[in-house]
């Protein structure tokens, strides 16, 4: 066990929570900047000097073996305690040097946010700032993990282990062709909508999760047709006509789409969150101080 403890890396947990991450090797490669077969060989060094298997590799998705998840939740509380040292050294240098994970939503990150990321880069110019993007289900996860250090998400009953700060209202809208026959109305009900055909999110994601929990008390059903996370194609699926999605109002931008505010109208609340007992660097604190318009954190 000696020898194990010696001759393991932090570069190969690493890895290994980002191949975990992504799903699989292919996608881990690039995000991390590094060749696929050096990703295989430091993982599989790895297993090697464990003396278990971590990963299944004959599915088509990467997943875990039974040692690896257990792995895994020990790898993780050592990267975040790794972070937090050399988080806590760069203290001692000021905000010269440092990184700051986010995730935010594709739709925020996308169409809010942008203004919100120049701002911050060209005051804290030194500062990495790394952005994650994926479901708000999954951005809280990464947050109480130690994954990221701060996230976008809906406003929600929260866990105790987090604090959050609302940053944004948006209204949700149904997304229509401006040749669909539904373009020139000035509201849609939720009672229209489910007699639609729908693509919308997959399950999971929050604006998806909401709909059909705000349509299940009205004993409704949404007949969902197409599903993905990618919001420029079902944006282009939509104008295509034949079909109806749900969206933002901030990101029906196109002349081609038509946004029809609903009847009672429904508005998404998003927060940024953080670790409520977890180490906070100061840039991690810049940070949150930035998106709350606070000028000196």
């Amino acid at each position: 066990m000696l020898s194990i403890k010696a001759e393991m890396e932090f570069r190969q947990i690493r890895y290994l929570l980002e191949i975990v991450r992504c799903g699989g090797f292919s996608r881990a490669s690039e995000t991390l900047g590094i060749a696929q077969p050096s990703l295989s060989i430091a993982v599989k060094k790895l297993e090697d000097e464990l003396g278990v298997t971590l990963l299944n590799r004959q599915e088509r998705r990467i997943t875990l073996t039974a040692e690896g998840r257990a792995f895994l939740e020990r790898a993780r509380q050592i990267d975040d305690l790794a972070r937090s040292v050399v988080q806590e050294m760069e203290e001692f240098r000021g905000l010269e040097r440092g990184e700051i994970r986010v995730g935010i939503p594709g739709m925020l990150g996308a169409y809010y946010f942008p203004p919100i990321i120049a701002g911050f880069r060209q005051k804290y110019r030194k500062l990495k700032l790394s952005v994650v993007s994926d479901g708000a289900n999954r951005i809280q996860s990464m947050v109480e993990s130690g994954e990221l250090d701060a996230g976008i998400v809906a406003t929600a009953d929260f866990p105790d282990s987090l604090s959050w700060q609302p940053i944004v209202r948006e209204e949700m809208v149904a997304c229509v062709a401006r040749s669909h026959p539904l373009s020139a109305k000035r509201s849609i009900t939720l009672h229209e909508l489910s007699r639609e055909p729908l693509f919308l999110f997959n399950e999971g994601f929050f604006q998806r999760r909401y709909l059909t929990g705000v349509m299940a008390q009205l004993a409704l059903e949404p007949h969902v047709v197409f599903e993905t996370n990618l919001v420029p194609l079902l944006k282009k699926i939509v104008a295509g006509g034949g079909g109806i999605t749900t969206l933002l109002k901030i990101a029906v931008t196109e002349p081609e789409l038509a946004s029809i505010p609903f009847d009672p109208p429904i508005f998404v609340d998003a927060a940024l969150v953080w670790k409520k007992h977890g180490y906070l660097s100061k840039a991690t604190r810049a940070f949150l101080a930035f998106v709350a318009g606070v000028e000196n954190p």
